[in-house]
């Protein structure tokens, strides 16, 4: 068949490496930062062998100040009016931006209330996308948005609505207008459903590199299980009327995994309806033709040899599409194994040297460090409402606060970043382990792992225990599902839960 396209990602550490063993030989990303986006460039426009799928992405995207999109620590320019708009994506399209995105997402959805574009600034946006050549998307979790974005003439919506099911009349407008949905079914799926549960046991959790395990294990707090069944009825009525419809997975959201939801999301598109051949015409051609990418999707002379050869006839049965006997991309057999190489290269190409020095902090003189710095971290700015503080007493630092529910990961506690600038990467090859002191009320917290200035997702989490006696905790850096944990922009020590009062104490930092 050919090679698989994932029409809803978001890129970051392994994730390149991690779809193309599974067959994914390109991904849409729908928001991940311009500079990235242009150091990938070159690979999807020149034939060669490598080892990541071809990225092409929206770059950053059109949101309100404080809203979707703001959360993760990735420099945005937002939008307060529809007077805005043609500079806005102006800007964009002089980045590299291969089409717009849009968040339409006031978090109602959610049981959130969080700052939004209005419908006026949203039309203003697709309005200037055409103008520019360029197609607009948007990002929708509730009925009335994704047919207000539709009647705005938007290209696309990138995921499929929760709140209600949408009538065969709306539908039928739907699939008048040519608008295509990414449902990513994986997402809400990801709490409910055992599809890729049962892809890890038949393909064999030996091929998932470590982000894939780490962002399978995780979970959103707010179960989704009736979301996902009003999304897959949604699909289901979308396919009646004839929406074109292409698979797409919101990676690396929790309970998913680069690549090997891509083959989970093929099979819920089948449980909500759709044929064998036209899941695997939602994850290729049809994904090829929505964005405009015309060298892709097919197997038919002239297109890139991005081939993948599986066990079985897939028009017949679409869930076997995990069985890879092999894949190709720009002809060039692939290399299955794990590694990850590119993307560490090139982390450890952005970090600079760590100082000799094993000691990060003995808190003898404050919160003063042998080198970088400490700060409060918090999920307020992901729209949550935990907090914390920190003092130092006695020689050791004190951390307290309170995780509020509100955001799918609460967290408030402490972060040391190693860096002269604040998250700047800091290479660390050749230290083996995380050894602290710690004592508090007994509750289980976490160290948090951040290798990036931008990360795009959760970071990498190892838990310990703070019992009420000082006890040492020794983290060895490869227990971090990450494939770069010797790069460190941050390190976060934190309470992601249960809702409530926290409180628990460090000392004697060091990565040695």
């Amino acid at each position: 068949m050919p090679g698989l396209i994932d029409g809803h990602v978001h890129t970051f550490g392994s994730t390149l490496n991690d779809a193309l063993r599974f067959g994914v030989t390109t991904v849409m990303d729908q928001f991940t930062p311009p500079d990235f986006v242009a150091t990938k460039r070159g690979a999807r426009e020149e034939v060669g062998r490598g080892t990541e799928a071809d990225l092409f992405s929206a770059g950053m995207a059109a949101t309100a100040p404080g809203g979707h999109g703001t959360q993760y620590g990735v420099p945005v320019e937002t939008l307060t009016g529809p007077d805005e708009a043609a500079g806005w994506v102006r800007a964009r399209k002089a980045e590299g931006s291969d089409w717009i995105k849009i968040i339409y997402e006031d978090g109602s959805a959610y049981g959130r209330e969080i700052p939004s574009l209005d419908g006026e600034t949203v039309a203003a946006l697709v309005e200037a996308a055409h103008a520019e050549g360029l197609a607009a998307v948007v990002h929708v979790s509730i009925l009335d948005r994704a047919l207000e974005a539709a009647s705005f003439g938007a290209d696309g919506l990138v995921h499929v609505w929760h709140d209600e099911v949408i009538s065969e009349a709306d539908a039928r407008r739907l699939a008048e207008a040519d608008i295509f949905v990414v449902p990513t079914l994986s997402v809400m799926a990801s709490a409910a459903d055992s599809a890729v549960a049962e892809l890890v046991r038949e393909a064999g959790e030996a091929m998932l590199s470590r982000m894939q395990r780490q962002t399978l294990a995780d979970r959103f707090a707010r179960g989704l299980g009736e979301a996902a069944a009003v999304a897959t009825e949604n699909v289901r009525r979308l396919r009646a009327a004839g929406v074109r419809l292409v698979a797409g997975t919101d990676i690396p959201n929790p309970g998913t995994g680069a690549g090997i939801s891509m083959h989970g999301e093929l099979r819920l598109l089948s449980r909500a309806g759709m044929g064998s051949a036209e899941v695997l015409a939602a994850a290729t051609s049809v994904a090829a033709d929505a964005f405009g990418v015309a060298d892709r999707g097919r197997i038919v002379e002239g297109h890139l040899a991005d081939l993948v050869l599986v066990r079985g006839d897939l028009e017949e049965d679409v869930s076997g599409s995990h069985d890879i006997v092999a894949i190709w991309k720009d002809g060039y057999l692939v290399e299955r194994g794990l590694g990850g190489a590119p993307a560490v290269a090139a982390l450890q190409a952005a970090a600079v040297p760590a100082p000799a020095e094993t000691l990060v902090a003995d808190f003898e003189n404050g919160l003063e460090a042998t080198f970088g710095a400490w700060d409060l971290t918090t999920d307020q700015m992901a729209g949550g409402s935990s907090s914390a503080s920190m003092a130092v007493r006695d020689g050791a630092l004190v951390v307290t606060g309170e995780i509020a529910a509100g955001v799918a990961f609460p967290w408030a506690g402490v972060i040391w970043m190693p860096g002269a600038q604040p998250m700047q990467p800091v290479d660390f090859s050749g230290r083996e382990v995380i050894r602290f002191r710690t004592r508090g009320d007994g509750g289980e917290y976490s160290v948090m792992l951040i290798s990036s200035a931008a990360p795009t997702g959760p970071p990498p989490t190892v838990t310990f225990v703070a019992p009420e006696e000082w006890t040492q905790v020794e983290i060895r850096l490869e227990d971090f599902p990450t494939a770069t944990p010797e790069i460190i922009a941050g390190l976060a020590f934190v309470a992601e839960g249960p809702v409530g009062i926290f409180g628990f104490e460090v000392d004697e930092v060091e990565v040695r």
